[in-house]
């Protein structure tokens, strides 16, 4: 290494002594050539002016030998002229007579070194003389070519001493620079330059640290940087870049750019897009590509290119920035597919969402989902605009329960729940539960807050209701009981009554025309009005599939009426009654449309509770085009809007809890819709009027005429069963005035005893509950010991609200007879099973 960097040294000085040489040839041969050139000429100059003096010698003897030829004679002042006319530098003339005399010209020639370069004769005894002055011609050429020489002289004598300054003060300081540089510079002190020398070392060494420092950021950078000239060649790239194509910068410096277009299948081509605009536009591009890389993989670059100007301002090459963004790509790509998963749950809420920006002098909303843009019967992009100050106008409670609510979660940085009402565009309030909660930025700071709101209403709306339907259904499990209890204490008057009424029937018409049959007929009003109001209460606690027959629409209602009169003679509820007379029978299971009648009596009632002053209920019927219209009316309150809605829904009521059950109205709305027809409610300005609306068809079968007293005579026998003795001596006297033989048994096993005789009976009238052999257990065994007595059973009873003596009586389809009983519903049942024996009882 030493040996190389010495003979390094020693060449760089042989080097430098032949280049000092040559210079200083170089510039002694160019001064002494541009010296000869001012002599050349000076000497050119005189070589001119001797020629001029020559000619005008020879022009002078010309022009006055030809005047003296033409005049004869030599005119002095005209050959002054001619001699005048012919004079030029260096040269002087002379005239002289034949005796030498001067006689025009010169009269004696100039001193100095002169040359008679002519004598010529001019006729008339005259001689020319013409003399060259030399010396004369040279001063005047020399003064000719003084600024030409004093010029050559003022650039060359400079041009010498600069080179002997440059060679002192450049030449020797650079070689010695240049050998302290390639010299061991640890051992060898810096050689003792000029200062100017000194301030070019400092900005050397400035610009070289800076060329390090440029290098070494290139090296590191972790972006691929290049220069590319016009023609598509690289001329620069750092190692980044050349890591990428899998090669040393060396190896990629001086290649085309379409060498590399095997690395980028989706753009073949780079030179057009990244070329095209920096070269012909001098502006920078950008682009994003597909590079396979050495290794297989597929990343994204994204390559910027720009023009790099030169010193006027052209384009004097293509600079160029790429980087992998695949990972940042694939970011985005989550980022999106997460902010899409994230609208789209949002957006699809049924909840109101929205998100606040806290930032700034006010709040605004940045994201807002259609459910809570829907609440304000808005579109998003109105709510986002108007913004969270939107919400005072919507929410009564918003200043003393929302702002503060937003202030504490801002403050606190954790979750706030609230309850409040909110009111709709509509003018309709809704019970929100709102949750405002802090969302973070990576610094832990406040950057949104979220609100998420659900509307309640309809939860509270139901839990009220479940609450209203859990005491109703309590209610109902009392009215059950009540029903049950009542149905069994209706079964046990229903005994005495037939006692009471049948007896008082008997005594009416032994009475007839005394003065006790007045009494004997308030006694019978008295007791067939407790019959009807037992008979009613067993229609209205009656589980039974419907029993459609032939129904005059009039009389249920009349029967409605008469079992409410006392509560509304209670409550000073006055009726007015429109019902038209003519109306067609309907075909309808009257126990039910009686029930439906007493409840919408029974609401319009408890309506007009909070009525002061007159309190009505108008109750019409009519018929018109096949259907037949019942209209109940009350001048009270009426029912708000919203509850007229939900008025027919089960368990719903507007009364308080425990006033009512809610399943009036449902039930009878059931009823009238299993008869075919409709219920419906009207606001009529004043109260509530229930509008019910019934088909009238014909009837598949036999349809049920009104009663008629039965005339049953002749004679025939009855066997009478019945625990209960008086019912069943009632039974006989009513029989044996119809001229009937009467036999009684009282019981079940008593009533057994009597079929198993040997007696024959032309009816059998036995009642179905009995505490030892009820009628079932009667009937069947008749139907297995005496089948000829089956045939002629009819039951009478109390209980006709037992689903096991429906089922019974329905299965068998023996006629029955309901207690309390008169002597016309007795007449008419004997004469029904008995009519076919007319033979016999006549």
């Amino acid at each position: 290494m030493a040996d190389a960097a010495t003979s390094s040294v020693g060449f760089t000085r042989e080097a430098r002594r032949r280049l000092n040489a040559i210079r200083a040839v170089t510039y002694t041969l160019a001064f002494l050539f541009m010296l000869a050139m001012g002599v050349q000429g000076v000497w050119v100059t005189r070589s001119h002016m001797e020629a001029e003096a020559e000619r005008s010698v020879l022009a002078a003897e010309t022009a006055i030998s030809a005047m003296v030829e033409a005049s004869g004679r030599a005119d002095t002042a005209r050959i002054e002229t001619l001699l005048s006319a012919a004079s030029a530098e260096g040269v002087s003339f002379g005239i002289s007579d034949r005796d030498g005399h001067p006689v025009a010209g010169h009269r004696s020639l100039p001193p100095g070194k002169r040359t008679i370069y002519r004598r010529s004769d001019v006729g008339d005894g005259l001689r020319l003389s013409a003399v060259i002055d030399r010396n004369a011609i040279w001063r005047a050429a020399l003064r000719a070519n003084i600024a030409s020489i004093l010029f050559i002289l003022a650039l060359g004598v400079p041009t010498l001493l600069s080179f002997f300054y440059l060679r002192r003060m450049v030449n020797r300081p650079a070689f010695a620079l240049l050998d302290y540089a390639q010299a061991d510079q640890a051992t060898r002190p810096p050689p003792d330059l000029p200062e100017i020398w000194t301030r070019v070392i400092d900005r050397l060494t400035q610009l070289k640290n800076t060329q390090a420092q440029l290098q070494a950021f290139l090296d590191h950078a972790p972006i691929g940087m290049s220069y590319i000239d016009p023609t598509g060649r690289l001329t620069m790239m750092n190692r980044y870049g050349a890591t990428c194509y899998g090669q040393s910068a060396d190896a990629i410096i001086g290649r085309e750019l379409t060498d590399f277009a095997q690395y980028y299948p989706t753009t073949p081509d780079l030179n057009a897009p990244l070329m095209q605009e920096p070269l012909k536009h001098a502006r920078a591009t950008t682009l994003e590509t597909e590079f396979h890389a050495p290794t297989g993989d597929t990343r994204i670059f994204r390559i910027t290119s720009f023009p790099v100007l030169g010193a006027h301002g052209q384009v004097d090459m293509v600079g160029t920035f790429f980087f992998d963004v695949t990972e940042q790509r694939r970011a985005e790509s989550d980022l999106e597919q997460s902010r899409a998963l994230f609208e789209a749950f949002v957006q699809n809420a049924p909840n109101p969402m929205a998100l606040i920006d806290t930032k700034g002098h006010r709040m605004r909303y940045i994201m807002v989902n259609d459910a809570i843009a829907g609440y304000y019967d808005m579109t998003p992009e109105a709510l986002l605009a108007a913004g969270p100050k939107h919400i005072h106008a919507h929410f009564p409670e918003a200043r003393e329960v929302i702002a503060p609510l937003l202030g504490r979660v801002m403050r606190t940085l954790e979750s706030e729940q609230v309850d409040t009402p909110f009111e709709m565009p509509s003018g309709e309030i809704r019970d929100m539960a709102f949750s405002y909660f802090p969302i973070l930025d990576a610094d832990g700071a406040l950057a949104f807050i979220g609100n998420i709101a659900h509307d309640v209403t309809d939860e509270r709306r139901v839990q009220t209701d479940l609450a209203a339907s859990r005491e109703s259904l309590h209610q109902a499990e009392k009215l059950a009981a009540l029903g049950s209890m009542l149905a069994g204490v209706s079964h046990e008057l229903n005994n005495p009554l037939a006692a009471v009424i049948g007896q008082a029937a008997l005594l009416g018409e032994d009475l007839e025309g005394t003065p006790h049959a007045d009494r004997i007929a308030k006694i019978r009003r008295a007791a067939d009005r407790c019959a009807r109001i037992v008979q009613s209460f067993l229609a209205m606690a009656r589980q039974k599939a419907p029993e459609y027959r032939s129904v005059n629409l009039n009389d249920q209602v009349r029967g409605a009426i008469e079992l409410t009169e006392y509560h509304m003679r209670a409550g000073n509820v006055a009726i007015d009654l429109d019902l038209q007379p003519d109306i067609p029978m309907l075909e309808a299971d009257p126990d039910q449309l009686h029930q439906v009648i007493v409840n919408l009596l029974t609401n319009a009632r408890q309506a007009l509770e909070t009525v002061d002053g007159d309190r009505r209920i108008a109750i019409a019927s009519r018929y018109r085009q096949g259907a037949i219209t019942l209209s109940v009316a009350d001048n009270g309150p009426g029912i708000d809007p919203v509850a007229r809605q939900r008025i027919f829904d089960p368990f719903f009521t507007t009364k308080a809890v425990g006033a009512g059950t809610g399943i009036g109205l449902s039930y009878s709305l059931g009823i009238v819709e299993a008869h075919g027809g409709t219920i419906i409610i009207e606001d009529n300005g004043i109260g509530t009027r229930f509008v019910v609306t019934l088909p009238v068809r014909s009837s598949d079968g036999p349809v049920a005429q009104p009663e008629q007293g039965g005339e049953a005579s002749g004679r025939g026998r009855v066997l009478v069963i019945d625990d209960e003795t008086d019912v069943a001596e009632t039974l006989a006297d009513m029989l044996e005035r119809m001229g009937l033989d009467v036999s009684v048994a009282i019981g079940g096993v008593a009533g057994q005893a009597s079929l198993a005789g040997e007696a024959r009976f032309d009816l059998v009238l036995s009642d179905i509950r009995m505490p030892d052999i009820d009628g079932p257990a009667l009937y069947a065994w008749a139907i297995e010991h005496r089948p000829d007595l089956a045939a002629v059973f009819a039951f009478i009873t109390g209980d006709t609200m037992s689903s096991h003596v429906t089922d019974f009586l329905t299965h068998t389809r023996c006629p029955v007879l309901e207690k309390p009983f008169t002597p016309a519903s007795l007449g008419a049942l004997v004469a029904a099973m008995m009519g076919t024996k007319e033979g016999e009882i006549a």
